[in-house]
């Protein structure tokens, strides 16, 4: 069973243990970091008729949404996609399996009684998931790093290695993760995972975000990751705005086989730290080199009610501005699951879903 920590255990490691595990990082100064492009955000704190648009519940679906129950593979698969709801997913890469910033909790927060509350059921329990090579991290804030979920992973499945940004680490280990069991990257940093025989790397990007769990913010750092191995490829963009600093990763890398990029949570009063749907696409392109051949995978929508746009807002946007760019999409529903080589699997079986629930 997942257990459930107090919401102190919950916001992390200390200030002085992260300190510790990111000195010497060249993007650190003062004790944080920062973006490299300084984001806009509203000055103060929101007004309360933010506060009440968010109690109005824009974000909420018009129905259930349907929901399978996972069936993964025992092997894993060449490139495949099973998508668990916001940022969370399992993509197995030439027979390795990665898990992308597991939130299978209710709520995303210090404490499962307070908080954004899931709106559709979870596809799997932390418990029940297969077994897991790779546990990757984006960065620390409460929907993309939730402590009963890599807890319950670390306990249940011991050879799992949990690869993050630095900084992240502090919090697993104050969890109880073993540092053996831990691998950290700076933006631009490398991390090599062997699995098998089977050597997977993951290149960390900067993002434009910020991060904290408690009431600080930018002691750890947050990234996007281009992960490869010997014949496949995905970038994952964890959370972040638009910058055109994502062209660098087509640069080096060239087109992957797939994208999984954040398309929801946008706002006026927060327009540089989460994508908006065009500049999704747009990012899908500049990662890619401007290839069209990659499959673009939305994330990070339709799980969490985090902004004041309505539920199917960001796909509703993202599909005319992914088709006038000539990029494939696929949508898929929480627990499905795409075999991203010959896009076959039960991801695609009903590419219209969201539709019923707008």
């Amino acid at each position: 069973m997942t257990v459930i920590p107090g919401p102190l255990r919950a916001m992390g490691a200390s200030t002085a243990a992260i300190a510790e595990a990111t000195a010497g990082s060249p993007n650190r100064s003062g004790g944080v970091f920062a973006n490299r492009e300084p984001a806009a955000v509203a000055e103060g704190a929101p007004g309360p008729g933010v506060f009440v648009d968010m109690l109005r519940r824009p974000g909420a679906p018009s129905g259930v949404i349907p929901v399978l129950r996972p069936v993964v593979a025992p092997v894993p698969a060449e490139l495949s996609i099973t998508w668990l709801g916001h940022a969370s997913a399992i993509v197995d890469v030439d027979g390795v399996r990665v898990l992308l910033d597991p939130v299978l909790s209710a709520r995303c927060s210090p404490s499962q009684l307070v908080g954004p509350k899931r709106m559709h059921d979870v596809p799997i329990t932390a418990a029940a998931l297969p077994a897991v090579d790779v546990v990757l991290l984006s960065h620390d804030h409460y929907d993309h790093l939730d402590t009963g979920t890599v807890t319950t992973i670390a306990r249940m499945q011991p050879d799992a290695m949990f690869v993050a940004p630095i900084g992240v680490d502090a919090h697993l280990r104050h969890w109880g993760i073993g540092a053996e069991k831990i691998r950290t990257a700076d933006w631009h940093g490398s991390v090599t995972v062997s699995v098998r025989d089977t050597r997977i790397t993951f290149d960390a990007y900067p993002a434009r975000h910020f991060s904290g769990r408690g009431f600080t913010r930018n002691e750890t750092l947050w990234a996007s990751w281009a992960v490869s191995g010997p014949s496949h490829s995905f970038f994952f963009s964890g959370d972040t705005g638009f910058t055109d600093g994502y062209r660098e990763v087509g640069e080096q890398h060239g087109a992957f086989d797939a994208t999984l990029i954040a398309i929801g949570a946008y706002d006026p009063l927060w327009p540089d730290i989460h994508l908006n749907p065009e500049e999704a696409v747009t990012v899908h392109d500049l990662v890619n080199g401007g290839e069209r051949a990659s499959l673009l995978i939305p994330i990070h929508w339709g799980t969490f009610n985090l902004a004041r746009h309505s539920w199917g807002d960001p796909v509703r946007r993202l599909l005319p501005a992914a088709e006038a760019a000539g990029i494939d999409v696929c949508v898929p529903r929480p627990g499905s699951t795409l075999d991203a080589v010959d896009r076959v699997g039960t991801a695609i079986d009903d590419p219209t879903w969201w539709e019923r629930h707008v």
